[in-house]
């Protein structure tokens, strides 16, 4: 039984897979913020502009007023003069000419005091206008924020959702393929019995102990001290079973020094695409 190499790809594959989605979710949080810090500047400008009132800088136009009243005084000194210099009635004339110029002059009040009140409205209902556009825009930053946070959390959670599909994947490929390696009793036994190591790799290792520190069902009697009762002509020779056997006797630290040396990989899976 063989892993091929579109067995190793395909795990492969869904460990990419699952490391570009993630790092989707982290471009997609970073959009969404930017968009945010964009979109806040915007509306803080506008906001600005609102502030200013156009009606503010009117004012009323005093001149025409200004003119119409030195007319008037002046021709009220001109019918007072005329008066004076006709005698007869002059006191009357002079009232009838006060009178009239009093009047005048409520009336150029009247049109100030009407003007100024126009601008006051204009201006009155200009603030108003923006108060409504500024609540507005609130409220459209309001929801545009809602939408863009919302927005980027489906896009990062989609994008969280298919790391982690790829994720699980890769995880099920894995384990999927890991009997393949692990429990290969043949091609371990093989790449066991192919190991050449020297005398002090041997004495790392030491003998092979049965249960409770007794003779071992595999390896025999236990060989004298600096020695050891490993053979690996031996484990060539053993059966399935007996290779089993072999390896339950081993110790953490045999089965390290074992199966973690090189000459045992090597052995196990010349070919890194292809376990025979």
């Amino acid at each position: 039984m063989a892993v091929t190499t579109a067995a190793i790809a395909s795990v492969v594959i869904a460990g990419t897979s699952a490391g570009m989605s993630f790092g989707q979710a982290r471009q997609q949080k970073k959009l969404g913020e930017e968009a945010k810090r964009d979109a806040q500047k915007a509306m803080a400008e506008a906001k600005r502009a609102l502030e200013v009132n156009a009606y503010d800088q009117l004012a009323v136009q005093k001149e025409p007023y200004e003119l119409e009243r030195d007319a008037l005084l002046a021709q009220g000194a001109l019918a007072t003069q005329a008066g004076v210099e006709g005698d007869r009635g002059a006191a009357a004339s002079a009232g009838r000419i006060q009178a009239a110029m009093n009047d005048a002059q409520a009336g150029i009040r009247t049109g100030m005091g009407k003007e100024l009140s126009d601008l006051a409205k204009l201006s009155a209902e200009e603030d108003a206008r923006n108060r409504d556009i500024g609540i507005q825009l609130n409220l459209e930053d309001v929801a545009g924020a809602q939408q863009a946070m919302a927005d980027s959390a489906v896009a990062r959670s989609q994008a969280i959702a298919q790391g982690m599909q790829s994720a699980g994947s890769a995880i099920q490929g894995a384990i999927q393929a890991a009997p393949l390696y692990g429990q290969n009793i043949a091609a371990q036994r093989s790449a066991v019995g192919k190991m050449h190591l020297t005398n002090d790799q041997f004495a790392d290792i030491g003998n092979v102990m049965g249960k409770n520190g007794g003779v071992s069902k595999s390896m025999g009697e236990i060989g004298s001290p600096g020695s050891t009762n490993l053979d690996f002509d031996a484990v060539r020779g053993f059966s399935n079973s007996e290779f089993r056997q072999f390896k339950r006797e081993l110790n953490p630290d045999q089965r390290r020094l074992l199966f973690q040396n090189d000459q045992y990989l090597q052995n196990y899976n010349p070919n890194p695409y292809q376990i025979y």
